[in-house]
């Protein structure tokens, strides 16, 4: 599946949305778009709800972003999808080196957003 990568940002919160799989093909336009949404951020989230696919080099992305926020006093937290990226998530134990949340919201305190499917 292709790759993709928006960023959202929202009262001193920047959320980047990783769709598609997060792999060795996509590392450098997940770490360049995690990279960018640092300057001026207060709180970088990285949304991952939408990834049908998450390996270890996925995982290291999120790590060194984590890395680069601290070193700029930006704080890091990601909101974890579900399936494989769950269960990524549990067996690292990723969540005792930044929170991981189930949206967002949890993070930035903001509303929700509404689901993608929603009619209009």
């Amino acid at each position: 599946m292709t790759f993709e990568a928006r960023t959202e940002r929202q009262a001193g919160a920047t959320i980047v949305t990783f769709t598609g799989d997060l792999d060795i093909a996509s590392e450098a336009d997940a770490t360049a778009s995690l990279e960018a949404a640092l300057d001026g951020a207060g709180l970088l989230v990285a949304d991952l709800r939408e990834l049908d696919f998450l390996d270890s080099t996925g995982v290291r992305v999120l790590l060194t972003a984590d890395l680069q926020a601290r070193e700029q006093g930006v704080r890091f937290g990601v909101a974890r999808g579900d399936g494989m990226v769950r269960r990524l998530f549990e067996v690292t134990r990723i969540d005792q080196r930044f929170p991981v949340v189930d949206d967002p919201a949890e993070l930035t305190g903001g509303e929700p957003p509404p689901p993608s499917d929603a009619a209009q």
